[in-house]
């Protein structure tokens, strides 16, 4: 089985991405910002398990 290929193209001026990945289903992603989601979704594509969590502010700080 061959690993997944992600390829991750950018601009010099920095204003726009793609994100692509060939892991028998195909996924792609461009636009001026990649959003965490879709690297949320390109990650779960490739069979981890992925948890999210939104805390407040304040508790964000106490973890930094």
């Amino acid at each position: 089985m061959s690993k997944p290929y992600i390829k991750l193209t950018t601009c010099d001026a920095g204003d726009w991405s793609i994100l692509e990945m060939n892991c028998g289903e195909d996924f792609s992603y461009s636009g001026h910002s990649i959003p965490d989601f879709v690297w949320i979704d390109l990650i779960k594509q490739l069979g981890y398990e992925v948890e999210t969590e939104c805390i407040s502010d304040d508790e964000m700080e106490e973890l930094c």
